[in-house]
């Protein structure tokens, strides 16, 4: 059973989705500057786990370089689940970005992922995805998943949880 409906995870995945874009803009020049870490949002792999509500303090803080990972052995109520290559061309625009973003996430792949559909599930998904900017630099066209539990961390993949 949903913990909210699905119209709210959508209001609130379009809210998250802006916010990332605008903060992300400029992670082309920080990762320039910063030369790789281990943890750069340009460098996350399906599997990585993190806790989500330190995912929203790098967020909210200004420009994000890299996401702060864990252990998938260690509490944490987030994980990576799915990438996505977005075809080449011009910029599509931030809303089809978030809109493909939201259709992939919430879409088979999180049902192959949690074993349920996303409407039926209390699991949220979420999509970091390109900007403008990393679009046209970095030619960057990656749509990454991931899967929130927001009650509760858990100390293994959520793949699988069915719920």
């Amino acid at each position: 059973m949903p913990s909210c409906s699905p119209a709210l995870r959508t209001a609130a995945l379009s809210t998250l989705a802006v916010g990332a874009a605008v903060v992300l803009s400029g992670c082309g020049v920080v990762t320039q500057i910063l030369g790789g870490a281990d943890n750069n949002v340009f460098e996350l792999n399906v599997g990585d786990c993190f806790i989500e509500s330190e995912m929203s303090a790098v967020l909210g803080g200004g420009e994000v370089s890299e996401v702060p990972l864990v252990d998938c052995a260690e509490p944490h109520d987030a994980e990576f689940f799915f990438s996505h290559e977005m075809p080449d061309g011009d910029y599509p625009g931030d809303a089809a970005v978030t809109a493909e973003g939201s259709q992939v996430c919430e879409g088979q792949a999180f049902t192959d992922f949690v074993g349920v559909p996303y409407e039926e599930s209390l699991l949220h998904s979420y999509a970091l995805t390109p900007t403008e900017e990393s679009w046209n630099t970095l030619d960057d066209r990656e749509v990454i998943c991931y899967v929130y539990h927001p009650d509760e961390m858990v100390t293994e993949t959520l793949g699988g949880a069915a719920y």
